[in-house]
């Protein structure tokens, strides 16, 4: 009697990023790019199932499949120890597009590797200014906006399980953005999330280059067409947000303090955010470094 053959691998292609940096929208992005790119494409697409097409890597109902035990019986090691057979599972068994959110750091969580490199063809990480996550995070949550610059400064955090979700490590925003972008590698495509907004077209082009959808100027026009129309029937913001609007100058002095060394990185640490915060960049860096070691990795 044969031996049932294994079936193939999909390499998966991850989403990232911090939570409330832009990840929905990429992922609603690649999927209308996908479909853009089709003989036939399609005038409207329903997007309404698009959670289980490009699903978050730290949904329960994964965990069960690998583990035969719902997530709500797992304990943190065991999620660890099971992610990289979730994404062996997802990139075999999962009916969806090989296309994965996460919320998740490069590295390792309880000694396990935190992605399973072996079925993964790279990624796309999503940066967006730590002020105005942290004002989408206030807004979105209800929480006091020091407690939400606190959980955005805890270093090897854990977002702890759910109903649907198991436990996730999402570290500090600079450990989660160093660590995707901290060392630049081919296989991780960036993109900066105010680029985006502001240059759809061109930051659209270059992501489909990346995962070599061959998808062409007018399917992203179209693309972009369609996203609009679905955030504006969502009720979303036509305008970018203002963060000066949520954190008051002391909130955002407390995040440059601890995310300098990252905002700086990725083009933050403006004039206007300084001013803001009441703080010279000499000043704002000299305290951020004293934060980054912690953050190294």
């Amino acid at each position: 009697m044969s031996e049932p053959q294994a079936k193939p691998i999909r390499p998966l292609y991850f989403v990232a990023s911090y939570p409330r940096s832009g990840s929905r929208w990429v992922r609603s992005a690649i999927f209308l790019m996908v479909a853009m790119a089709q003989p036939n494409p399609p005038k409207r697409i329903d997007m309404r199932n698009i959670d289980n097409i490009i699903p978050l890597d730290s949904h329960g109902r994964f965990y069960k499949e690998v583990t035969g035990k719902d997530a709500s019986e797992l304990g943190e090691t065991e999620v660890a120890e099971a992610r990289p057979l979730v994404h062996q599972f997802l990139a075999s068994e999962h009916k969806g597009f090989p296309v994965i959110r996460t919320h998740a750091i490069r590295g390792t969580f309880h000694g396990h590797p935190t992605f399973n490199t072996s079925v993964s063809s790279g990624g796309v990480y999503i940066v967006r200014n730590p002020l105005d996550v942290a004002a989408s995070l206030i807004d979105a949550t209800g929480m006091q906006p020091m407690r939400v610059i606190e959980a955005m400064m805890t270093v090897d955090r854990r977002v702890r399980s759910s109903v649907h979700n198991v436990s996730e490590p999402q570290g500090s925003w600079s450990q989660n953005v160093a660590s995707w972008t901290g060392v630049r590698q081919p296989e991780v495509h960036v993109i900066r999330f105010e680029d985006l907004r502001a240059q759809g077209p061109r930051e659209l082009k270059a992501l489909a280059a990346h995962m070599r959808i061959p998808v062409d100027e007018k399917g992203i026009a179209n693309a972009i067409g369609l996203l609009e129309e679905t955030h504006k029937a969502a009720g979303g913001k036509r305008t970018a947000r203002d963060y000066r609007e949520t954190l008051k100058p002391v909130h955002a002095r407390a995040i440059i303090e601890a995310h300098g060394v990252q905002m700086d990185a990725h083009g933050y640490l403006t004039d206007k955010v300084l001013a803001h915060a009441d703080i010279t960049r000499e000043a704002a860096l000299i305290l951020a470094r004293k934060m980054a070691p912690k953050i190294a990795n």
